[in-house]
């Protein structure tokens, strides 16, 4: 029956915590970047402040609405966006003229950090075997630990290459966010979002590459349960509370 090709799943799992990486390149970078910045538009401290969490507000937006979004239409599509977004935002932060494109872009990628931080983690959980999905779900919290790391290196191998060092400081992200954006085009959808859409077919498929057929039909069953034992358990505390 097999237990799965191994490498397949990691390759995934690991493509998928890369999420994680951007999570804190994308945070981390404006540390290095924000006194070349605030010299070069002459920032006073409150639009320094708000050029910082600009990136938070979009932060937050994005975890709002990646949830849902992701529920209609799939992990893998959420964290492609979110990917995309990431390369918007490192291109756009590389260039501004002036300091609200800066402030916009780094929205923009306060958006695809806020649905990377989400999806990274659903996506490993859901995608993982149960014997080793606490180690696969790590993975994210290992890359961003490496993410900051990465962050602080690129931004003091680039601090002195001139007037212009904050800009490629920006630039560099686009070196991770491309990688992740290709490789997410190489991994497949979440077998338990399949499984809520009906398409029990191409979930087994996935899972049985993952982990093999007996594990795969395994699965589905537990998954396929859940929400009827979900379902009682939240009726039976009702009816409880109603006595």
């Amino acid at each position: 029956m097999g237990t799965g090709n191994r490498f397949y799943l990691y390759s995934i799992s690991i493509t998928a915590a890369l999420g994680g990486l951007l999570f804190c390149f994308d945070t981390g970078v404006i540390s290095g970047a924000i006194t070349f910045v605030s010299f070069h538009f002459h920032l006073n401290s409150y639009m320094e402040g708000f050029t910082v969490s600009s990136l938070i507000i979009g932060c937050i937006i994005g975890v709002l609405i990646s949830g849902p979004l992701s529920d209609n239409w799939g992990r893998k599509p959420i964290l492609i966006i979110s990917a995309f977004l990431f390369i918007v935002s490192a291109t756009l932060a590389s260039i501004p003229k002036v300091i609200w494109e800066l402030i916009i872009a780094r929205f923009i990628g306060g958006l695809a950090v806020g649905a990377a931080s989400v999806m990274s983690p659903i996506y490993l959980t859901e995608i993982s075997p149960k014997k080793i999905r606490g180690a696969l779900v790590s993975l994210n919290q290992l890359t961003i630990v490496v993410g900051i790391f990465a962050t602080y290196i690129s931004n003091w191998l680039l601090q002195d290459t001139g007037p212009n060092n904050w800009r490629y400081m920006f630039a560099a992200q686009n070196v991770p966010g491309v990688l992740f954006f290709i490789a997410l085009f190489f991994i497949p959808e979440s077998p338990r979002f399949l499984l809520k859409k009906n398409l029990r077919e191409k979930a087994r498929d996935i899972l049985v590459k993952i982990d093999g057929v007996q594990n795969a039909e395994l699965e589905i069953s537990e998954i396929e349960s859940l929400p009827k034992q979900q379902n009682f358990k939240i009726s039976e505390q009702w009816v409880k509370g109603r006595r």
